[in-house]
């Protein structure tokens, strides 16, 4: 697999569960280089576990048919494969639709240019969907018909302007849920900033972590320190991918982290979490 990102994790580790020898080769110096080293480092480790050979650094020469040679710290390396997965990224497909002919302006990645409420530069021709250069979700395609539906039927307010804390997830095992910023990030944005990290594994709130045999993977939350306002958490940890819809409803509406921790969460579920996690800031 060319490339540490989502889309290659997800390959990596599916294939992986099928029995197949995978090996993951990334540019740069870590898996997922958008996320914080400590969760990037736990996603490695719970793909080396299920077999995945990953390698960092690395700058790929060569790719012959299922052969690819590379350069790592170590000088040349060769893997040879029965299948060469490229995951390295992925732009919209708009070569060959004459766009300029109809007046429809493009950015310098090829993506079509919409204004905030989906409008390209001609107003009656709207762009949604991956082709716009947006997040490259299924539930954003959904939300930007939300969009163009409200300029076409409704009262136009709706727009991209209003979307915030957008989750997402790397659906590898357990998954990766992450919304908001990472702690390197609001660090960085000049904030001061709580955060609160745990291995499931040492959780007690975890009971259905153990029910399910799911115990590997971490919580980490970043909270503003003087607003209580939770500005991102990662959630690599089963059904993560549900949690985090609970965490990005609570940044939208400005619900505070000890409105999250003190809150009163079903038994078993992940979600109560929350009250360990959130009370370790």
């Amino acid at each position: 697999v060319l490339g540490g990102g989502y889309v290659g994790l997800e390959f990596a580790g599916l294939f992986a569960s099928y029995g197949s020898a995978v090996t993951v080769l990334e540019r740069g110096p870590q898996l997922l280089a958008r996320e914080d080293p400590d969760v990037a480092e736990c996603a490695r480790a719970i793909l080396s576990t299920a077999g995945v050979s990953v390698v960092t650094s690395t700058e790929v020469t060569t790719v012959q048919e299922a052969c690819v040679e590379y350069r790592d710290a170590a000088g040349a390396q060769r893997v040879e494969a029965d299948a060469v997965l490229v995951a390295l990224g992925r732009e919209p497909v708009t070569d060959g639709l004459d766009l300029a002919v109809a007046g429809v302006a493009t950015t310098a990645t090829g993506a079509v240019a919409v204004d905030e409420h989906l409008r390209t530069s001609q107003p009656h021709i709207f762009a949604v969907g991956d082709v716009n250069g947006g997040p490259q979700f299924t539930y954003i395609s959904l939300d930007d018909y939300r969009v163009v539906l409200s300029a076409l039927t409704g009262d136009g307010t709706r727009s991209t302007a209003t979307r915030s804390a957008v989750p997402y997830t790397l659906f590898m095992t357990p998954p990766l849920a992450r919304v908001g910023v990472t702690a390197t990030a609001a660090a960085a944005a000049g904030h001061r900033i709580k955060v609160a990290s745990m291995r499931v594994q040492d959780m007690a709130t975890m009971p259905r972590a153990r029910i399910v045999s799911q115990t590997a993977g971490m919580m980490k939350v970043v909270v503003d320190a003087d607003s209580d306002q939770v500005l991102g958490a990662a959630l690599l940890c089963h059904d993560s991918h549900e949690v985090i819809n609970t965490v990005a409803l609570a940044m939208r509406h400005r619900i505070t982290a000890t409105a999250l921790r003190d809150s009163i969460y079903t038994h078993p579920s992940m979600t109560e979490g929350l009250n360990q996690l959130l009370g370790a800031l």
